[in-house]
């Protein structure tokens, strides 16, 4: 038997290098959010380094984007929770192409990331002998400390539930582009010519 994996969601995980960050003087809003575009301040200048080197090779070497595009952080914030059950309901990042989480302190094996299949119609809801990879509409990832995951802004994620009093901090942002799409299709019909953004 051979099984064909037709179309898979991508999911980017790596581990950086970080021996500290200092939050102290960030802004929160009453959910824990941060007010601020984070990658911007000089404090996270190395880890948004890391960060930039990391989308290059998730963009181009392994989803093989064409180099003539650009890949750069739009927005950056940072999400501090404490003793908290599910914060957010499964969304998408729009005005984006990807979407990305470093997590600065957690709680590892109890916080996750929860991904969602979306709203796909089915026909009957099928019972299943045992869960797998194939036929889950649901899937918990688990990080570890200064894990960075990256993933297309279409997929539907939610953040996990954080149980204890330690404060979990992540740092998300979004992923945009420059640069010119659709070189390569023009002989489509119904595509006749390219897309530059700068």
């Amino acid at each position: 038997m051979q099984i064909l994996e037709i179309f898979p969601e991508v999911v980017y995980q790596e581990n950086l290098s970080i021996s500290s960050y200092d939050i102290s003087e960030i802004k929160f809003d009453k959910n824990g959010y941060s007010i601020t575009d984070v990658l911007n301040l000089k404090q996270f200048a190395d880890i948004k380094k890391q960060i930039e080197e990391h989308i290059e090779k998730f963009t181009h070497d392994v989803l093989g984007i064409s180099k003539e595009l650009f890949f750069y952080v739009t927005r950056s914030w940072i999400i501090k929770l404490s003793n908290q059950d599910l914060t957010s309901r499964f969304h998408n990042h729009t005005n984006s192409f990807f979407t990305g989480v470093l997590y600065l302190d957690l709680d590892e094996d109890q916080d996750s990331i929860i991904f969602s299949r979306g709203s796909d119609y089915q026909y009957l809801e099928y019972d299943f002998e045992k869960p797998n990879l194939y036929n889950q509409k649901r899937l918990s990832f688990f990080p570890r400390k200064n894990d960075l995951i990256m993933f297309d802004a279409k997929l539907y994620h939610q953040i996990g539930p954080h149980l204890t009093d330690n404060t979990r901090i992540c740092l998300a942002f979004e992923v945009f582009a420059r640069g010119t799409f659709g070189k390569k299709n023009t002989s489509l019909d119904y595509n006749n010519g390219a897309l530059t953004l700068k």
